[in-house]
Parts: C-alpha cells; sequence; structure tokens
C-alpha cells in the first residue's frame, strides 16, 4: 500500500511542478486554471476529494518521509479543512475564490515558485 501513498504525493508534486512552468511559460493558461476553482458544486466537491486522498496520503506514508512530522501535520490540515469545506454550501467556497482568485493571478508568479518549491520538498521528501 505504501507505493499508492507515494504514487499519490509524487503526482501531486508533478502536478505543481507542471503548473509552476505553465505559469511562467502560458500564464493565461495558469489563470484559466484558477479561475475553475469552485465554479460549480462538483468543481468543488472534486477538488476536496483530491485534497483529502493527498492529505490522507501525506498521513499515512509521512512515517516513511524525511521530515515526516510536517507532512503528517501538513496532510492533517488538508484532510480537516477539505472535510470543514465539504460541510458548507459549495458557493460559499465559491464567494471566497471570487475575493482570492484574483490576488493569486496578481501574484501569479511568486504563487508559481510557491508551487515549484512545495513540489520540490514533496519529491525530496518521498525520494530522500
Amino acid at each position: 500500500m505504501d507505493w499508492i501513498f507515494s504514487l499519490i504525493i509524487l503526482i501531486a508534486a508533478i502536478f505543481l511542478v507542471g503548473f509552476a512552468f505553465i505559469a511562467f511559460i502560458k500564464p493565461a493558461l495558469a489563470k484559466h486554471f484558477l479561475q475553475q476553482f469552485a465554479v460549480s458544486a462538483k468543481a468543488h466537491y472534486t477538488e476536496q476529494l483530491i485534497r483529502i486522498v493527498f492529505g490522507l496520503s501525506l498521513i499515512l506514508y509521512s512515517p516513511r518521509m524525511l521530515y515526516s512530522e510536517v507532512f503528517f501535520y501538513f496532510g492533517w490540515l488538508l484532510v480537516i479543512t477539505s472535510m470543514g469545506l465539504m460541510c458548507v454550501p459549495w458557493w460559499w467556497h465559491k464567494k471566497f475564490a471570487d475575493k482570492v482568485i484574483p490576488w493569486v493571478i496578481q501574484l501569479l508568479p511568486v504563487y508559481a515558485i510557491g508551487c515549484l518549491l512545495l513540489g520540490g520538498v514533496l519529491v525530496y521528501g518521498v525520494l530522500g
């Protein structure tokens, strides 16, 4: 089972690194992707489910990772916040996204660097 958790974490890392490169190479595509967050109930619940699966993978695989406590608590943070968001109407999440996403888009290069760093740290944590 461990290999599944490590694979999920590595897929998330590749996604983050890929998003960072897209943000620098094709920022319009990255902006469009960000604007799709919480646009519908389906998008909202899909996003939360992905975050929960990723968070649980971090929790369960963290003992085998470098900096295991950091990844353990980060996993719990993702699971708890995602479960909380699952309990509120999706349009509340959309209202929040409508306020935050324009700010993220304005700071897209900084956000992309953060994604690149987080993706790299995840790879290092799994493979290190």
